[in-house]
This record gives C-alpha cells, sequence and structure tokens, in this order.
C-alpha cells in the first residue's frame, strides 16, 4: 500500500509542479530546480496501521529552499477523518476551523508526547535518557506512534509538548509548521532554530518550551 501512495503522490504533484523537487521516505527522491522541495510520507506510524491502531496519517510538507523555511503543511489522518492544514503566516486548522496551542505555563501539569527510534539497542540515542529526565517532571506522557500526528496534536490543545530525536524531514516538515501556525514553538534540543533535515525536534505551546530545553540538556 505504502508504495502504491508513494507512487500516486509523486506523480500527483509532478503533475501540478513539475518544477518542485520531491523526498519522501527510505530516500526516494525527485530533483527539480523549482526552488521548493516537497517533503512526503504516504504512511506515517506504520505499525499502528499494520495493527489496526487508528493513528496514522499522510504528511506532506513544502519547503522553501529561498526562504529556507516550511511554507505549507497538510496532515491527514484517514481512519478519523482529520485534516490538519497550515500556510506561512495564514494560521493552522482542523477540518476548516482555525485550532490554537493550549495555554498552560507549567509544565508539571502537562502532557507530553515523545517517541522512541527502530534501532532500540544504542542507549545514547535511544530516547531512553531524557524520557527518564521528563517523567518525574511532567504530569504524563504519551507514546502514540506517529510523528507528523504527535505535533498536530501540540497544535491542537491535545498535547502540551512534544520531543523526539533520529527523525527523517518527512516525519516533521509538515507538523512543524502546523504548531508555529497554532502558535507554539518549534527548535532543536539546543532551542536552536529548527531544521527539518536535522534529526531532533521540541515543539510545545511557546510557555514550557524553556522548561522542556532544560530539560533535555540536563546530564
Amino acid at each position: 500500500m505504502t508504495k502504491n501512495q508513494k507512487k500516486f503522490l509523486f506523480e500527483k504533484i509532478s503533475e501540478q509542479f513539475p518544477d518542485h523537487a520531491i523526498i519522501a521516505e527510505e530516500g526516494s527522491r525527485k530533483d527539480a530546480r523549482g526552488g521548493y522541495l516537497w517533503h512526503v510520507d504516504p504512511l506515517d506510524g506504520t505499525n499502528n496501521f499494520a495493527h489496526g491502531l487508528p493513528f496514522f496519517c499522510i504528511s506532506l510538507g513544502i519547503y522553501s529552499i529561498e526562504a529556507r523555511r516550511v511554507v505549507a503543511g497538510v496532515v491527514y489522518n484517514p481512519y478519523l477523518n482529520e485534516m490538519f492544514t497550515a500556510s506561512r503566516c495564514k494560521g493552522s486548522y482542523l477540518n476548516g476551523d482555525r485550532i490554537e496551542v493550549s495555554s498552560l505555563d507549567d509544565i508539571g501539569i502537562c502532557l507530553i508526547g515523545t517517541g522512541f527510534p527502530y534501532n532500540k539497542e544504542n542507549i545514547e540515542t535511544n530516547n531512553t535518557r531524557e524520557f527518564e529526565r521528563f517523567l518525574p517532571r511532567i504530569q504524563g506522557i504519551r507514546r502514540m506512534g506517529s510523528a507528523a500526528l504527535d505535533l498536530c496534536c501540540v497544535a491542537c490543545g491535545r498535547l502540551d509538548g512534544y520531543w523526539e530525536g533520529r527523525l527523517n524531514s518527512w516525519d516533521t516538515s509538515a507538523g512543524s509548521l502546523i504548531v508555529e501556525e497554532a502558535g507554539g514553538t518549534v527548535s532543536r534540543y539546543d532551542g536552536g532554530r529548527f531544521d527539518p533535515e536535522f534529526p531532533q525536534i521540541v515543539a510545545s505551546n511557546g510557555k514550557i518550551h524553556s522548561q522542556m530545553i532544560d530539560v533535555l540538556q540536563k546530564k
């Protein structure tokens, strides 16, 4: 199914935007010189889909090479019929209704999302150390299995924050913009500017962002 979805998306994007480049999961790529790069994940949350868990999605993020930032994003959960959309400076929406991040400012009463990489053996990179640092400092942690949808949950206030490493650009491009346009903050673990090509993301409602960075920077 994923290969057919990927082929379909590549073909449709190329038909409508022949001068746009495309990159997708497993390194599939179409090069072009039009100034925009689509980050495509035809199925984010593959394990959820395989087990019948209704938390998976299609994610499309458009990155402007000139502006060096994501300028449009769409994340669609077909099972729940929820479509999250955002355009730079035009807000974020869920099925056409404007969404906003939560207003909590104390990390101790916040619900935070995260994820773990497929390669779980290396303690330096498998997120368990970060998990152990967050756990006693927050109200609860959720690991739901789709980075794109986790980010959308931050954008609409279902989660107050989210962090994860070892991700790819097609996992985070669309969702990062949806968080920002909903009033949230997105960065690397050290608080630096988020880059879809850099495998770290911290997303929050903005009010707890510095608290999340502090936790991640503790050794």
